[in-house]
């Protein structure tokens, strides 16, 4: 996470990425719970809370009473500041949620990258937060640190619908037997990477493209050229993500990074989809052919000179002068999301073909932290979304007829268009699909009707043999907690300018190296290895 903070807090250090979402097997396992979490709750109730717009006023009862509306806050991933229209989008979830479940909910918008810092914070500050997100990490390091609170107790009284829906993914959000984190509807565990190009420009430069193939950076690299060449120097064809250690967001073959963190190493599924060997990534030939790539690249005029420090990227797919951006793929290109954030149709072209990992189990979720006024009703209302799936749809997409239209109804599924030719510019957009179940909610054009079946069906034809063997593995990083820390810092100072080609890797690889043992990365590796071959024993 970008920015990171490494800080005493509650007793002890905020290690972002440290674990992944399963692992602690002590009598402490539940760190949060109990009279110190209840205490830190009951004492951070805010009679308001500022949004980024009017403050919320509703005269709800803060202890929750029986029959009373109470008032829960709820992180919001936005890609940047909220209008008038989500502000209306949140006054009609009220009015569902009012009269259903007896709960207002208050959004706090956020960046995705930054949620579960931006929530700390407000721990840390004793500021009553209900619903906090994690993203892209595991949350090995919350429970360490006893921030978020154990959901057991909750989950089979106020969240039936989820479990319902999202079956094994729930799984994935245990830490040492006890129940963390609740997933999102965009959570898998299952992944295809690729590069999603727009059509417009495949079909003006008469570009090769096949849903079925794999396709090598070759052979992206030879239409980038051709489209470089016709297009010209302020044309680029990626927009590289700069605050993740992830090269090309996985587009570049299977690996598993365990806990969630590349600070405890890797499996290397590209190599072997049954050795548990954990090895440092950037140590990898893997890697260094990578970072020069990326350098390449840069050289070559594909990615922007000032890529590596961009503060805007998210947006940049969509720009007229960017050719697309590598991420997660589909099953086919009518399939993927870009078509519904970017408003054209674009093309898939898979550089990884689908295969399960662990990653630290559940990588993008809810969590209750322990300054919750109102635990239950934050799992009751996550729960909603995944019942009720209009509210689903109103988060998603807003207001029908203002936001969208529906162009096609099965009376199971549905398929709506984006209203205007960029969605950013509609009174209400969201740009993250992490709201009740993705296969309930409509699709979006291109999209067929049977979206959400072919999805499902993609899932149940991956073979066992692409299955990542550390599955149901989990890390207890309490022991190297340091290290991890440290070992972040440094990835944090070089990942960014490797993944945007700023950096030259003859020099600066090494570099980087030497700097993340003398972090400490060989020790989090080694207790990481330790602790996966004694699980794979007990198996």
């Amino acid at each position: 996470m970008k920015k990171r903070m490494i800080a005493a807090l509650l007793g002890t250090a905020l290690i972002v990425s440290a674990a992944g979402c399963g692992g602690k097997t002590g009598s402490d396992a539940g760190a949060g719970s109990g009279s110190d979490a209840d205490a830190a709750a009951s004492g951070a109730v805010q009679d308001t809370q500022s949004t980024g717009g009017e403050t919320a006023d509703v005269g709800k009862e803060a202890g929750g009473a029986s029959g009373d509306v109470v008032e829960i806050f709820w992180q919001y991933p936005a890609a940047g500041e909220v209008g008038e229209g989500f502000y209306r989008m949140e006054d009609a979830l009220n009015e569902m949620m009012e009269k259903d479940i007896g709960v207002h909910v208050t959004f706090v918008p956020t960046g995705l990258m930054d949620s579960q810092q931006d929530a700390t914070l407000m721990v840390s500050s004793g500021e009553q937060l209900d619903i906090a997100l994690t993203a892209f990490t595991g949350i090995g390091n919350l429970v360490e640190d006893g921030l978020i609170l154990p959901l057991d107790d909750y989950l089979e009284e106020y969240g039936p619908d989820i479990v319902s829906h999202c079956g094994s993914k729930v799984d994935g959000c245990y830490y040492g037997g006890t129940l963390y984190a609740l997933p999102t509807c965009a959570d898998q565990v299952w992944n295809t990477y690729g590069y999603v190009m727009k059509k417009s420009f495949a079909d003006k430069y008469g570009l090769e493209h096949d849903d079925e193939k794999l396709y090598t950076l070759d052979e992206l690299e030879a239409m980038f050229a051709k489209v470089k060449e016709g297009e010209g120097d302020q044309f680029y064809m990626t927009a590289p993500w700069n605050n993740t250690y992830e090269p090309l967001n996985y587009a570049l073959q299977e690996y598993d990074p365990v806990t969630g963190s590349f600070s405890a190493g890797v499996l290397m599924l590209n190599r072997s989809f049954e050795d548990l060997t954990i090895y440092n990534f950037f140590e990898t030939e893997e890697y260094k052919a990578f970072c020069e790539r990326m350098y390449d690249w840069a050289q070559k005029g594909y990615i922007a000179p000032d890529a590596a420090v961009d503060t805007e990227y998210t947006n940049r797919g969509n720009e007229s002068n960017y050719l697309g951006w590598f991420g997660y793929a589909a099953p086919a290109s009518d399939m993927i999301n870009e078509n519904s954030t970017w408003n054209q149709e674009v093309l898939m072209y898979r550089t990884v073909a689908p295969f399960y990992k662990q990653n630290g189990g559940c990588t993008v979720n809810w969590n209750i932290p322990i300054t919750s006024a109102h635990p239950e009703k934050a799992v009751e209302a996550i729960n909603y979304l995944y019942k009720n799936t209009d509210a689903a749809t109103l988060i998603q997409y807003g207001f029908e007829g203002e936001e969208y239209e529906v162009v096609e109804d099965n009376g199971t599924h549905q398929v709506i268009r984006m209203l205007g030719d960029d969605p950013s510019e509609l009174p209400y957009t969201n740009p993250y699909g992490l709201w009740g179940d993705r296969f309930d909610i409509p699709s979006v054009y291109p999209s067929s009707i049977d979206w959400a079946d072919r999805m499902k069906a993609a899932e149940a034809e991956i073979p066992e043999e692409r299955k990542s063997p550390a599955l149901g593995y989990s890390f207890n990083a309490e022991s190297v907690s340091s290290e991890i820390a440290a070992v972040e810092t440094v990835m944090e100072q070089y990942c960014y300018s490797f993944n945007a080609g700023a950096l030259d890797p003859e020099k600066a690889l090494p570099e980087f190296i030497a700097a993340l043992k003398a972090a400490g990365i060989d020790k989090v590796i080694e207790e990481n290895q330790r602790q996966i071959d004694e699980w794979a024993a007990g198996r």
